[in-house]
C-alpha cells in the first residue's frame, strides 16, 4: 500500500517534466509574432481576472475607479513578487 502511495505521488511530478519539455518545445518554434499574441493575450486575462476582483471587493466603485486600481496594481506589481 505504501508503495502504491508513492508510485502514485511520484507519477505527476514524470507527466509535469514531460509536459513541460512538450511546451518548452512548442514555444521555442513558434514565431515571435505568435509569442507576442498569446503574451498579450495573457495580459489581457490577467488584467480582467483583477478587474473582477476588485469589482467584487469593491462594489460601490465605478468602473473608472475599477480600471484606474487595476492600472495601478499591474503598474506597481512585479513580476515574481
Amino acid at each position: 500500500m505504501k508503495i502504491e502511495r508513492a508510485q502514485r505521488k511520484s507519477a505527476p511530478s514524470s507527466h509535469a517534466a514531460k509536459a513541460d519539455a512538450i511546451q518548452k518545445d512548442l514555444i521555442r518554434h513558434m514565431t515571435s509574432g505568435r509569442r507576442l499574441e498569446i503574451a498579450l493575450s495573457l495580459y489581457a486575462t490577467a488584467w480582467e481576472i483583477k478587474a473582477g476582483w476588485l469589482r467584487i471587493q469593491h462594489p460601490a466603485w465605478n468602473e473608472t475607479e475599477i480600471q484606474e486600481a487595476t492600472r495601478h496594481i499591474f503598474v506597481t506589481t512585479h513580476a515574481g513578487s
